[in-house]
């Protein structure tokens, strides 16, 4: 699910999937509280869950990745 997720981010907003990894955290992919917002909605998009709540810009990638499995 990792890879998913990495794969997600990286198609929707250009980043280099070798420059992120399961330990990246959501803030060090965005600048504001608006990026953040668009990838949260990508993923929900995606995966057809609500992560809004539940989300933070400190959670790593990995710990995305597991609330959705």
């Amino acid at each position: 699910m990792v890879e998913k997720v990495i794969s997600l981010i990286c198609e929707e907003f250009g980043y280099d999937e070798s420059a992120i990894t399961e330990n990246t955290q959501l803030s060090d992919l965005t600048a504001d509280g608006i990026e953040l917002e668009e990838i949260i909605h990508a993923v929900e998009g995606e995966f057809y869950v609500d992560l809004s709540e539940d989300i933070s810009s400190d959670m790593t990638i990995a710990a995305v990745a597991e609330m959705l499995e």
